[in-house]
């Protein structure tokens, strides 16, 4: 009897407890295993990465300036297009062009007009990048007559240049025999290129003395420079003049230094009325069709337009062959590049023209169209 009763009270005492110890709370990670005990293979996420990093022609020994999705290359030695094999390197898992697959330093492709590279990342996703090849030579049919580039000199900082040679393969080198006539060599002028500097406290000029090769045609032209105007002249300011008297003539007003198109002792006209600034460099463009128009351009954007109508744009009574000089020895300004064509280019060529210049010296421009 006394042990039931016991039993009684113990079952009586012994409520369940609703507190828990934390530790009973606490649950260990779960090994990622399978069902043999083996341990399973994190997954990695795919990579979204898809940049060309870098990109060059090998054959023709150069580099494109990569600037986000636009890739530049210029040649100074191309005179027609052919198959070429470029050498890139890429974050992303594929790339193609017109669908096909492109191995660096393997598939060629014609560079006759821009190529639209697709860079596959292994996530799927894509991005486009545009490379232009710009070939000064193969332009306006072989018209470029005059192409000096103060790069292609090799001289130290302060030399003086007698000679500056012209890359057009017309052989139309500007020359200047007097010591102190000469311009002056500066390196990192504008994005880490040289400039030829010119004064006119010295008359500092360059000339073609015995009329050239293929500098007088007609009455169509593109002119392009790449400078930076420090001061004018009242007696007038010449940039470049082709064949002396009566001959084209590119120049500026004094003081203002707006962009004038001339004919060599008759007359001149401004194309825009806008003002050259005087504290960076600058890409000027004139395109001069005959009879019609002359087109004003800065890096790229279209300053002005006039009528190329009348006397003042007629070039047939120039001398040729004659004395063409840049500038005429009145102007102060540093120039990086010159580039004269006897004819009118066309649109793209023009903004191929454009985007060469403005990656090569990092200049800026609304328009940033590259051609076709």
């Amino acid at each position: 009897m006394r042990f039931l009763l016991f039993i009684l009270i113990l079952i009586l005492n012994c409520k369940p407890s609703l507190k828990r110890s934390p530790l009973e709370y606490f649950v260990l990670p779960r090994n990622n295993v399978n069902a043999t005990g083996s341990s399973i293979p994190t997954a990695t996420p795919l990579s979204t990465s898809k940049d060309i990093t870098a990109y060059s022609i090998p054959s023709l020994g150069i580099t494109g300036i990569i600037n986000g999705t636009q890739i530049s290359l210029a040649s100074d030695t191309l005179t027609s297009f052919s198959p070429l094999v470029a050498r890139f390197t890429t974050t992303g898992k594929t790339v193609t062009v017109a669908g096909i697959n492109q191995v660096s330093d393997v598939t060629s492709n014609s560079y006759s007009s821009n190529l639209t590279y697709v860079v596959t990342a292994e996530d799927g996703s894509t991005k486009n990048y545009t490379v232009t090849l710009t070939a000064p030579r193969t332009y306006g049919g072989g018209s470029l007559v005059i192409w000096l580039k103060a790069d292609s000199l090799a001289l130290s900082d302060g030399a003086l240049v007698s000679t500056w040679p012209d890359m057009s393969g017309y052989g139309n080198h500007f020359t200047q025999a007097t010591a102190s006539k000469q311009p002056t060599y500066r390196t990192n002028q504008v994005n880490g290129l040289p400039a030829l500097q010119f004064r006119q406290a010295t008359i500092q000029n360059m000339v073609i003395s015995s009329g050239g090769v293929n500098l007088y045609i007609d009455d169509n032209a593109s002119f392009f420079f790449v400078f930076k105007l420090i001061q004018t002249n009242a007696a007038g300011t010449t940039i470049l003049n082709i064949n002396g008297s009566n001959g084209r003539e590119m120049a500026l007003t004094d003081p203002s230094g707006q962009y004038l198109q001339c004919r060599n002792g008759v007359s001149c006209s401004q194309t825009s009325g806008a003002v050259i600034d005087r504290s960076s460099f600058v890409a000027i463009g004139s395109i001069q069709i005959q009879g019609a128009t002359v087109n004003e351009i800065w890096n790229g954007d279209l300053k002005g337009v006039i009528a190329a109508t009348g006397g003042n744009f007629n070039y047939v009574g120039g001398a040729s062959p004659g004395t063409s000089y840049l500038p005429n020895g009145n102007l102060d300004a540093d120039f990086a590049e010159v580039l004269f064509f006897n004819t009118a280019l066309s649109q793209t060529e023009i903004d191929k023209i454009f985007c060469y210049l403005r990656a090569k010296y990092n200049l800026i421009s609304t328009n940033t169209s590259c051609g076709i």
